[in-house]
């Protein structure tokens, strides 16, 4: 049998780590994604410890730097000829208004730009490996996106940047499952004992670290979660669905007018157009 190929953002630490490792431990060829070089060696060195299979490789990438992430693509287009499974995990709250330097607010390129850009370069090889699949890790919080202000100059927050993110990643996977060539779907995690929120101001810090406590779930338990997950799409080739835990559920609700997914789509290729030749 071919062995199947995963490629998996933000795998260096929490669920995208754990499920790396889950995928190793059931003979997959693994690359991970991560922005800093000396996790990204050390992440690859332990797991081929843990799960003796060595078929585990690291790109070094920013995802809030476009071009960055173009030319990451194309490193991993040039060393691979596959790709089963695409697993975008990787997310990091900026608190603090932060614009690149290509001009784009931190937690959208991040969270929403560079997601699109890794789909749509990486489309071709999907569609040519059969029963390929998307996955897109995404929270609950949504705010509708201004579209006259991208940058946030406006009364910026940390979670208004996750929001928006979020916000565009629902609006986007309705309409690339329209036409898109690779079935998409997002997947929310529920409470996982990560320190993703561990910046996050306070009361709320406390209350997710309350909650973690009394209810959160394992790393480990959540990457067998979303091994369930792709298993049952690869079955009923599901795509335009939100699963948690291991289970489908109703698509998030969004606040959304009547444009609102073709003027992302417009906004997404003028940000985007450029990284794609």
């Amino acid at each position: 049998m071919t062995q199947k190929t995963a490629l998996i953002t933000g795998a260096t630490d929490g669920i995208g780590k754990a499920t790396a490792k889950k995928f190793l431990q059931e003979g997959w060829k693994v690359v991970i994604i991560g922005r800093n070089p000396s996790r990204c060696e050390s992440t690859v060195s332990e797991l081929k410890t843990l799960t003796k299979n060595n078929d585990i490789s690291a790109i070094t990438v920013d995802l809030s730097i476009l071009s960055d992430v173009k030319a990451a693509m194309g490193k991993f287009l040039s060393e691979n000829e596959r790709l089963e499974f695409l697993l975008l995990n990787a997310n990091a709250i900026a608190n603090d208004r932060i614009v690149t330097k290509e001009g784009n607010e931190q937690n959208f390129a991040l969270g929403y730009l560079s997601r699109v850009l890794m789909i749509k370069s990486l489309e071709t090889v999907m569609k040519n490996t059969p029963n390929s699949q998307i996955l897109s890790v995404i929270g609950m919080d949504t705010v509708r996106l201004d579209f006259d202000d991208l940058i946030i100059e406006k009364n910026f927050t940390g979670r208004k940047g996750l929001g928006r993110w979020q916000w565009a990643m629902n609006v986007f996977t309705r309409e690339y499952n329209v036409s898109g060539a690779v079935p998409l779907n997002l997947y929310m995690p529920g409470l996982v004992k990560t320190k993703i929120l561990a910046n996050e101001p306070q009361p709320m810090r406390a209350f997710v670290k309350l909650m973690n406590f009394l209810m959160g779930i394992s790393v480990e338990k959540s990457a067998e979660n979303i091994y369930s997950v792709y298993n049952e799409i690869a079955v009923t080739k599901k795509k335009c669905s939100c699963y948690s835990w291991k289970k489908e559920r109703s698509f998030p609700k969004v606040d959304m007018q009547s444009d609102d997914q073709k003027k992302l789509w417009k906004v997404t290729d003028n940000l985007l157009t450029k990284f794609l030749s």
